[in-house]
């Protein structure tokens, strides 16, 4: 077998393994998965051949077929012997698609009905996420959540994906005015450049140098001077691998936001007056 040949036969495999994984995911069973990405292959064939391709035993195939026929992913020819043709591969994503929406469209029918009419007493919570994806998440979140002003400040250019630049974008379309002190010039770069005239200000209460160390504040965000986020870099097992955890409260109760909410707006005032002395 020559290089190309054994290059083009990995690169199949590979698609093949990615495509039953997938379908796996929507509710078919490994045989179903792998039955129909068979069929898709060879656009029809017999229990033998579908066995073959797929490498299930042949009794197996003809409960699968049967099961994606039932979903409509799958036709059946009343021949001897039998044939099997998968549904278009642009027909079954539409009907996975259709298949999960409707439920999707159930659930978010039922979830409400399971709530109590009367929510217990909650004291003022602070929950807590971990990781980058999840603290950048976070930030994006709390932002879409503002309708007057957002306080952000931002030590970590890793933090402000795209995600949060156009959450911070959209809250300005809706009238949100939003302040970022940042003491990183290319954080105050990125958002000047994302934003339409931005207020941007230089700021560092809580840092000495940038970039900042391991333990310090990385990002904090006040929506509405009610909900908040404070995160940090902290070291992991890994040698030279960081990552960020974050609190976080949408109630105004907490007392985190009550001691947040002076510090962050004089931190982010003085780098203003600052600026413009």
């Amino acid at each position: 077998m020559s290089h190309d040949e054994s290059t083009s036969r990995s690169t199949d495999e590979d698609l093949v393994a990615q495509a039953t994984g997938l379908l796996e995911t929507f509710g078919l069973t490994e045989y179903e998965a792998k039955c129909f990405v068979a069929l898709t292959r060879i656009d029809h064939g017999t229990a033998r051949e579908i066995a073959e391709v797929a490498d299930v035993p042949r009794p197996r195939v003809y409960d699968s077929v049967e099961s994606l026929q039932e979903r409509g992913l799958a036709d059946v020819q009343d021949a001897q012997p039998r044939r099997f043709r998968a549904a278009d591969p642009r027909d079954a994503v539409d009907t996975i698609r259709r298949d999960y929406g409707e439920r999707l469209d159930e659930l978010e029918g039922l979830l409400p009905r399971l709530r109590s009419p009367e929510p217990r007493a909650d004291p003022a919570g602070v929950w807590v996420v971990d990781g980058d994806a999840a603290v950048s998440d976070r930030l994006a979140t709390l932002a879409d959540d503002a309708t007057e002003e957002l306080l952000v400040v931002v030590a970590v250019e890793s933090l402000l994906t795209d995600d949060v630049l156009d959450a911070l974008a959209a809250a300005q379309d809706r009238g949100v005015s939003i302040t970022l002190g940042s003491p990183g010039p290319d954080i105050r770069e990125r958002v000047t450049d994302a934003l339409v005239d931005p207020t941007v200000v230089e700021t560092w209460t809580w840092w000495e140098d940038y970039p900042i160390a391991v333990g310090e504040i990385s990002a904090i965000l006040m929506a509405d001077g009610r909900e908040l986020l404070v995160s940090s870099e902290v070291e992991t097992d890994l040698p030279g691998v960081d990552r960020h955890n974050a609190v976080w409260t949408d109630d105004e109760r907490a007392p985190l936001v009550g001691l947040m909410r002076p510090l962050l707006a004089n931190a982010i005032g003085s780098g203003a007056a600052g600026q413009s002395a």
